[in-house]
């Protein structure tokens, strides 16, 4: 063999290794992409059945209330059951709205508490969080006072981050048809303690204990916030809905004001 020809062999095994090589990182990345679109697929219907599974729960603990199930005297429990619907088990809780602290009205003191208890904030750190919270709605800016339309609305106050938020959601409302907590004491004290054995992550907590014991009273309640944990697979998906308990215009005794999309609270590669 010449040299040249030795010249256009090595030319030749050069181009097809480098062929080799591109076509593996093709095929590498068809698999990818394809492992990516299966995932993503499973996410979208693992949220689809949580949502419908849900929804179910949530609207079988609403007749369970409407029809007097938890109304027994002032010994009342919170309401609260596990379903099993087909393959999905189901685990719901009322919150009354009552309860939750309503951020168009809570003062700095409240706010102050909601952000220790629920472990968002330092004591020093929550009591300057909650007087900008008053200051926002008073109108910071020195426009006219303004109101929170939804929860996610206290993300536009300077100083309450994503994080802060998470920590804080489950202690706080803007209650439709009902009032909530906005003033300080042994009872708001009292509530924000219940509050927290009620969070989405403590009920997952003590899944293999008996659901939290806790006595409402004996008072008729305007609203709820009903949370279902949707067990699909191994993933644990929240599926939430707050409730009006005045007549419904249509053929329910109750009225869903907000609904929150299904996200996940617990899978195999977290921790709760």
């Amino acid at each position: 063999m010449t040299a040249y020809s030795r010249r256009e062999s090595g030319v030749a095994l050069a181009v097809v290794v480098w062929f080799i090589a591109g076509m593996s990182l093709l095929v590498a990345g068809v698999v990818m992409s394809a492992r990516t679109d299966v995932r993503l697929a499973q996410l979208h219907m693992g949220r689809a059945q949580a949502a419908a599974a849900g929804d179910g729960a949530v609207n079988l603990l609403l007749a369970d209330i409407g029809d007097g199930t938890y109304s027994d005297g002032s010994d009342r429990r919170l309401p609260q059951q596990r379903y099993q619907l087909g393959e999905l088990q189901v685990d719901v809780a009322a919150v009354p709205t009552d309860w939750l602290v309503d951020i168009n009205a809570a003062t700095p003191p409240l706010l102050a508490n909601a952000l220790q208890i629920s472990g968002a904030l330092q004591p020093d750190d929550a009591q300057f969080l909650a007087s900008a919270v008053v200051q926002w709605r008073m109108g910071s800016d020195g426009g006219r006072a303004t109101r929170f339309d939804a929860i996610e609305d206290l993300l536009s106050v300077q100083g309450v981050n994503r994080k802060t938020w998470d920590r804080l959601r489950d202690y706080i409302a803007v209650p439709v048809g009902s009032g909530g907590l906005s003033r300080p004491g042994a009872r708001a004290q009292q509530v924000l303690g219940q509050l927290r054995r009620l969070t989405p992550t403590q009920r997952l907590l003590a899944a293999s204990q008996a659901p939290a014991d806790v006595n409402v009273g004996a008072k008729r309640f305007g609203g709820y916030r009903v949370d279902a944990l949707v067990k699909v697979g191994d993933t644990v998906w929240l599926r939430r809905r707050w409730v009006s308990m005045n007549a419904s215009v249509g053929a329910l005794p109750w009225r869903v004001y907000r609904t929150e999309p299904a996200r996940i609270v617990s899978r195999p590669d977290t921790k709760v």
